[in-house]
């Protein structure tokens, strides 16, 4: 009889269509299908976009908090975030606070939108004793900088009389001042760790109104005015005397600004996402006891090896020599995009034998078939 297989599987979510722990539970039944007597380790994995805080607290056992906030829209919503109260560490989404589908479809405009929630949720944490936020910047639906997330924290957003100005871009055009007087005093004495993928600065061609601002309903039009504003707004929290660090800091854009609000004016720390939590759960470890990794995600492509997590895994298995290979909803590269990769094989779920609403609609079913396949197959770098 072979050798008892050893596997990790540590996919990201499919986004719109499965999380992360489902693809990684449908992977493992794949596994099974093909080798019973293989072992499995599931280790689901993030990038800091939507599900980070829930697959965090669920992967390392921290405890799981709904907390009431505001939405982007100024509704009350319940949001969700996770607290290790042991060692005082709190996982946090913006998107459960202020993410795309926070807002109502008749309701995307930018100008009127805020973040004031995320605040909330930083609040809720310190409330119950968090000294380390882990906050996760993907799938924000606003762009204002951070303004609201700083209102919630204290900050005052003044016109030239002393009057006080909604956090969001429209009702900050009279802004003259900024005030941090009431800023809570406990952000001074924690850390914060902030999780992106992207690198882009808070302004210019490459900044949050540029490049995110029309996914979240910014016209095009509208995109010199947005960039005007966050330049504005830098330049009176610079005045404030709290600008730690330049706008062009990678990753001040992430977000719709936030980034720039969490690490320039409040000092946190910048990390990739994927590189950060692979840490976080210990992914280098369980690659160094096993044969074989598979990861996966939506779309195998040219943004795959940008920052996400299949290129983190594959790079962290390189160095251990563990192969990889990946199973994808679909795959927009050929054999030798895929090797460049450093995958050792991949499959996709649309690989012409069923149609796209066929893997919507049992996307486990046809991911475990996947992974079953490709185990049988034992395409090279697998080992036997």
């Amino acid at each position: 009889m072979s050798e008892r297989l050893r596997v990790v599987v540590c996919p990201d979510s499919y986004k719109g269509s499965l999380e992360a722990e489902d693809v990684a539970a449908a992977m493992a039944r794949g596994v099974h299908a093909a080798r019973p007597d293989a072992r499995v380790r599931s280790l689901p994995m993030a990038d800091g976009g939507e599900g980070t805080a829930r697959l965090v607290s669920h992967t390392l056992g921290w405890a799981w908090h709904l907390s009431d906030v505001t939405d982007p829209t100024g509704a009350h919503l319940s949001a969700g975030w996770g607290c290790d109260h042991r060692e005082q560490r709190a996982v946090i989404d913006v998107a459960s606070a202020c993410g795309l589908d926070r807002i109502p479809d008749d309701r995307h405009d930018p100008w009127q939108l805020h973040s004031f929630g995320v605040g909330e949720l930083m609040r809720a944490a310190l409330d119950a004793g968090a000294e380390h936020l882990m906050i996760g910047l993907g799938g924000s639906g606003t762009v204002d900088g951070g303004a609201g997330m700083l209102a919630a924290l204290g900050v005052r957003f003044l016109d030239a009389e002393g009057h006080a100005l909604a956090p969001h871009p429209a009702g900050l055009a009279g802004l003259a001042r900024v005030a941090f007087d009431a800023l809570d005093p406990r952000l001074g004495r924690i850390d914060i760790t902030v999780l992106n993928d992207v690198d882009n600065p808070l302004t210019g061609p490459h900044g949050a109104a540029a490049v995110f601002g029309p996914q979240k309903g910014l016209k095009a039009a509208d995109i010199p005015a947005m960039d005007g504003h966050m330049e504005h707004l830098a330049r009176c929290i610079d005045a404030a005397g709290h600008l730690h660090r330049p706008t062009d800091t990678p990753g001040a854009g992430a977000a719709g600004g936030l980034g720039f609000a969490l690490d320039c004016v409040l000092g946190g720390s910048a990390r990739m996402g994927a590189g950060y939590l692979a840490e976080l759960i210990g992914l280098d470890a369980a690659i160094r006891e096993a044969d074989l990794v598979i990861t996966g995600e939506g779309q195998l492509d040219g943004q795959t090896s940008h920052g996400k997590v299949v290129a983190e895994v594959v790079r962290r298995a390189r160095e251990l020599r563990v192969p990889v290979v990946a199973i994808a909803g679909s795959i927009a590269c050929d054999e030798a995009g895929i090797g460049a990769f450093g995958l050792s094989g991949a499959r996709a779920l649309c690989d012409g034998s069923i149609t796209l609403d066929q893997a919507l609609a049992r996307p486990a079913h046809y991911i475990a078939e996947r992974t079953r396949a490709l185990i049988e197959a034992a395409e090279p770098g697998i080992r036997p």
